[in-house]
């Protein structure tokens, strides 16, 4: 017998890599799984040549959006505006033209300490249907600290993306 010298795992392990349907069933779930990661990539670099500017106009000011990340988990938007309250009507008119049907029952203000300095943000999660997702607004243009608790809400993983995006 070849196998006296090797464990149980080492010939299942074997036996199950010598069935070409087994590992076409792995290799099809390997496939799967990177979908969504691949999608989000693939959408970066076509957001990233044919970026265009949301403005909207909202009494005699224009703001302006830069949508710096968009991905599955979470979207990261700077929103270009002078006063809190117009800053704050901006992240609804624009939570409308991107999500329509959004529900959202909470906000948070959080920030992020980057190269650049303290960044100031409200995030709103929100849910579309089944999907959720926090959405990240950088208010630091127009936000001058009006006395309201922040939390260290961003994720660990948002938060390393908003470093490196704002180096």
């Amino acid at each position: 017998m070849q196998y006296l010298d090797t464990t149980f795992y080492d010939r299942a392990v074997n036996w199950f890599l010598d069935q070409p349907f087994i590992a076409f069933i792995v290799l099809i779930c390997v496939i799967i799984m990177a979908i969504p990661q691949l999608r989000d990539g693939i959408k970066i670099l076509f957001q990233k040549k044919k970026k265009q500017d949301f403005t909207i106009k909202y009494a005699d000011e224009t703001i302006s959006f830069e949508e710096k990340c968009i991905s599955r988990d979470f979207d990261i938007i700077k929103i270009k505006a002078t006063t809190h309250d117009i800053g704050v009507a901006a992240e609804r008119e624009w939570l409308k033209k991107k999500y329509p049907r959004y529900v959202n029952n909470m906000q948070m203000l959080s920030y992020v300490q980057t190269e650049k300095g303290r960044i100031t943000f409200d995030i709103l999660p929100i849910k579309v249907g089944e999907i959720k997702k926090d959405i990240y607004f950088d208010i630091t243009d127009f936000y001058k600290g009006a006395g309201v608790p922040t939390f260290k809400a961003a994720t660990e993983y948002a938060e390393q993306t908003i470093q490196s995006l704002y180096k």
